[in-house]
């Protein structure tokens, strides 16, 4: 009887297992994520937080992020795991380009013996149109010489002439200048983050982006040669665009109520030299400035001596070398200033290299509250 009941139950549970009513553990952790990592320019988390019995996640990237790294590590080595149709090894880092809008990542972990389980990541990214609608397309044209400059104006939402309101001037970087009077509020958010709904609440202000010229010499700071190559030898120059910026800000100021004790300036790369460029020849425009990835004249340090700065740059900058800044704020200090300084350390994850710093740096809240509590006296 007991061998006939042993067969009895060996035979049932051969049955139950070709039917997949059982599972062994081992085989069951085989087809099993522990992690899902997912990897942006200043951060990102899932949402939810990752559980394996959570199959579908969502998270949020702003306009400037153009992709995120995911790293999908099963609970056994063996798993084959494949991200978006691409067989990806244990552990590796599979970057994910994005597109406006709604981006699904699919990860797929596959046991030895055919079974699989997905996971869904629906990775929203800004659409800025939104906020870049709103700014004014104009162009100005200088009575003297008839030259030409396009820019961009956004004016604070139910504006009232007979208040003042404070002005952000935004400088672009090598890579936005042109004629098309887009490229400087898309490529990044140093024109639109402080002109979104959310910012505004908190802090109404103008917002003034010009467009540099494509030209051999064009740009808001001496940078290019004639075959258009990199060129830093005259770096700390002022530049043509940049007289023509500035011509561009007395406009508006004559045009709309502008507080003139709290007129900011900020830009990135080229546009970061501009701005140290701008504020050594014009010291007492701007209330305060936020230079990043560019740099400054050590020799003019005096003038900087009394002025709120908060410079950003990273580390490992590979198209401006960090010292750029790092010598600048030196000589602050070194003459009684206070400057404030973020320096993004070597390894810090900037895509797609970390000259884009200034991704990080208009994230940071800190600093824009910063800047709007600044006013010449």
């Amino acid at each position: 009887m007991i061998a006939i009941r042993n067969f009895l139950t060996l035979l049932i549970l051969f049955i139950m297992i070709m039917l997949g009513n059982v599972v062994f553990a081992e085989d069951d952790n085989d087809k099993e994520i522990w992690n899902i990592t997912l990897t942006a320019t200043g951060g990102l988390t899932l949402q939810p937080d990752f559980s394996p019995e959570q199959t579908t996640y969502t998270t949020k990237v702003s306009s400037d992020i153009g992709n995120v790294v995911v790293r999908a590590l099963p609970t056994v080595p063996s798993t084959a795991v494949t991200i978006n149709d691409a067989k990806v090894g244990y552990a590796a880092d599979y970057n994910v380009p994005l597109i406006v809008g709604e981006n699904n990542v699919v990860i797929t972990a596959a046991a030895k013996d055919g079974r699989a389980k997905t996971y869904i990541i629906k990775i929203n990214r800004e659409d800025i149109r939104s906020v870049t609608s709103k700014f004014l397309k104009l162009d100005y044209v200088d009575p003297l010489t008839g030259q030409h400059m396009p820019y961009r104006l956004y004016v604070p939402d139910n504006y009232d002439s007979k208040k003042s309101y404070p002005l952000v001037l935004f400088l672009h970087g090598g890579g936005e200048r042109g004629m098309d009077n887009e490229a400087q509020l898309t490529a990044n958010q140093g024109a639109t983050i402080w002109a979104k709904p959310e910012e505004q609440d908190k802090h109404p202000c103008f917002v003034l982006a010009p467009q540099a010229r494509l030209d051999y010499d064009g740009g808001f700071a001496i940078t290019r040669n004639f075959q258009n190559n990199m060129n830093l030898k005259k770096v700390f120059e002022i530049s043509k665009d940049l007289k023509m910026a500035v011509k561009i800000l007395n406009t508006v100021m004559d045009q709309y109520n502008v507080d003139k004790k709290r007129i900011y300036s900020t830009g990135v790369s080229q546009g970061g030299f501009g701005v140290w460029t701008l504020n050594k020849e014009y010291p007492d425009l701007f209330a305060a400035m936020v230079p990043i990835c560019g740099g400054g004249d050590p020799a003019f340090a005096s003038r900087f001596k009394t002025k709120p700065i908060w410079a950003f740059h990273a580390a490992n900058d590979p198209i401006i070398c960090v010292n750029y800044t790092r010598n600048m704020i030196q000589a602050i200090k070194l003459a009684g200033g206070k400057p404030r300084y973020t320096e993004y350390p070597a390894g810090t994850f900037i895509k797609p290299v970390e000259h884009f710093s200034w991704v990080l740096a208009y994230q940071d809240a800190e600093m824009r509250d910063w800047l709007f509590q600044q006013k010449q006296k």
